[in-house]
């Protein structure tokens, strides 16, 4: 439980602490997969199983190839991959930061950041995103 203004908020991820030096590297080798690979030119990428069997995208569609984009510098290609990345970026960045260091899992961001209210809104708004992006194109 945390303290946030006053009030105690329930910490959904509290359980899910994995060891630290298997967050770096797997964050590290990522990055260098993303980094080095081409997502959509290599047929190992993962392909997107809601795109594969609907034509549809789903709200994280693009964001192997907008990371990508995003490590060399390629901005603009990066939010027309998916312009959900640069809302994921920060929020995920708490979550790892969070899962990486003590004195930043007992901070007021992160323990906002991971409260259940806050997931569940973020998976509402990928879903609302999800939508939209298929409706209007």
């Amino acid at each position: 439980m945390y303290y946030l203004c006053g009030r105690e908020h329930k910490n959904l991820l509290s359980g899910m602490r994995l060891p630290r030096i298997f967050i770096s590297l797997a964050v590290l080798a990522t990055a260098a997969v993303l980094y080095f690979g081409a997502p959509g030119d290599e047929a190992w990428w993962l392909k997107c199983p809601l795109f594969q069997l609907t034509g549809w995208q789903c709200p994280l569609c693009g964001l192997q190839r907008g990371v990508h984009a995003f490590l060399h510098g390629d901005l603009l290609a990066a939010w027309r991959y998916n312009p959900a990345l640069w809302l994921l970026f920060p929020y995920v960045g708490v979550w790892l930061l969070g899962s990486c260091s003590e004195r930043v899992a007992r901070s007021r961001v992160y323990a906002w950041a991971t409260s259940s209210r806050v997931v569940l809104a973020v998976i509402l708004l990928l879903c609302i995103w999800g939508v939209a992006r298929n409706v209007w194109g």
